[in-house]
């Protein structure tokens, strides 16, 4: 008996047990409520701005080219001399194009002297030969293909003044007007040849290039020659033999004006909406149009005020001193406002944005800005230049603020023309 009651015992203690248990699982709770993420308003993006170059055509960027030097013959029987008894004068004038910003293409005609020299051996043996040496002039032509090496590796700046460029090139040299006498060694056996001589020729090179201005180059170029066996008038004996001669030369290079008014390759600034005017044609006509109603208004918005400022303003990419497309419109303005009122002259003020830390005084912007805006008036315009002068100070603030990548570079001060008709 003792043993079935412990045994009901233990039985209602493990139901007791299981019941409780049962209970508390099915307790309910209410669920968490998560967290409401932070409402933000959507972040505006700016438009996509890029570097690109500007688009030429093939009747921009050409140079010219003027040279002169000295020109060292390395042939047979050179050896030993000094630099004094074998340099001779030469002249170079090129004609080239710059294809992009790094790759050039030119043709160089050349004029210089060379002389020639008899074997120590020879003139040790014949006094016919006296002292041995000979001269005759040379004409070259070549086609150069060339490469700025400071471009291609170093990023872009408009204000770099220092060039490197390496070039190679092929073409033809004519030797002629040998010295008399070489006729009369010939005629006692010594092997050279007084006749006329055209050879085919390779050459390779380093220029380097020093900006002056915006249109002139100084420059220093050595040039390493390999012509033929007999452009000296002297035939080695063996058939694969060849003459060599070095060219070192100082000039200018003067790059002429673009159809932009320039004179070289420069970047300008595109945002995402220019680009859509190549991809996008209807996008495109809408954005002229706009551009356009916009230009009208702000034309018939101008009004003579001696002592105040024109509405109308050269804006200017951060950096940039160029007069883009966009703002030539703008000195149509300018241009006919001119022509519309004749008793008006204007001050072209020109600003940087250095007092707003946006740019640095020292590219001397303010300056560039103003004297390019003259420029494009007098050159586009047909502007009288007496009626326009300039102004500038790389310090001040400009009248209007900047706005995002570009600034008010340029302003108008209408003046009173003395000589008013």
């Amino acid at each position: 008996m003792q043993g079935m009651k412990r045994l009901s015992l233990m039985l209602l203690l493990v139901a007791f047990a299981l019941m409780s248990h049962a209970q508390h699982q099915q307790k309910w709770k209410a669920p968490k409520r998560p967290k409401r993420p932070k409402w933000e308003a959507p972040k505006q993006k700016a438009p996509e701005v890029i570097d690109v170059w500007r688009p030429y055509s093939v009747s921009d960027n050409w140079f010219i080219q003027l040279q002169g030097g000295v020109s060292l013959s390395l042939a047979e029987n050179m050896r030993g001399h000094k630099f004094q008894k074998i340099w001779q004068p030469m002249f170079d004038f090129s004609v080239g194009k710059q294809f992009s910003n790094a790759w050039t293409t030119r043709v160089a005609l050349s004029y210089k002297k060379q002389k020639g020299w008899a074997s120590k051996e020879a003139i040790a043996t014949s006094s016919l030969l006296q002292r041995g040496d000979y001269t005759f002039q040379m004409v070259t032509a070549h086609l150069d293909e060339m490469l700025s090496l400071t471009r291609l590796l170093c990023p872009y700046n408009e204000l770099r003044r220092l060039d490197i460029q390496v070039f190679a090139g092929v073409g033809m040299n004519y030797s002629f007007d040998f010295d008399d006498k070489v006729d009369s060694w010939a005629r006692y056996g010594y092997p050279v040849d007084a006749t006329d001589h055209i050879n085919l020729g390779i050459r390779g090179g380093v220029l380097t290039m020093f900006k002056l201005n915006d249109t002139a180059d100084l420059t220093l170029q050595g040039v390493y020659h390999v012509v033929g066996d007999n452009y000296n008038g002297v035939q080695h004996t063996s058939k694969s033999a060849y003459d060599s001669y070095l060219d070192v030369s100082v000039g200018v290079c003067l790059h002429l004006m673009d159809h932009y008014g320039n004179s070289r390759f420069y970047k300008v600034r595109r945002w995402e909406a220019t680009s859509l005017r190549t991809a996008q044609p209807q996008v495109a006509h809408l954005l002229d149009a706009e551009k356009q109603n916009e230009y009208q208004a702000r034309a018939a918005s101008e009004r003579v005020a001696i002592g105040e400022l024109m509405n109308t303003r050269i804006s200017f990419y951060i950096d940039r001193t160029f007069v883009n497309d966009a703002q030539m419109e703008n000195l149509r303005i300018i241009a006919d406002f001119l022509r519309q009122h004749p008793q008006v002259n204007l001050l072209i003020k020109g600003y940087s944005g250095a007092s707003q830390h946006d740019e640095t005084a020292l590219r001397q912007l303010a300056q560039r800005r103003a004297v390019a805006v003259q420029k494009a008036l007098i050159r586009h315009h047909d502007v009288d230049p007496r009626r326009i002068h300039i102004w500038y100070d790389e310090q001040a603030a400009p009248p209007f603020p900047m706005q995002g990548e570009w600034i008010d570079g340029v302003v108008f001060l209408m003046e009173e023309r003395p000589d008013a008709p």
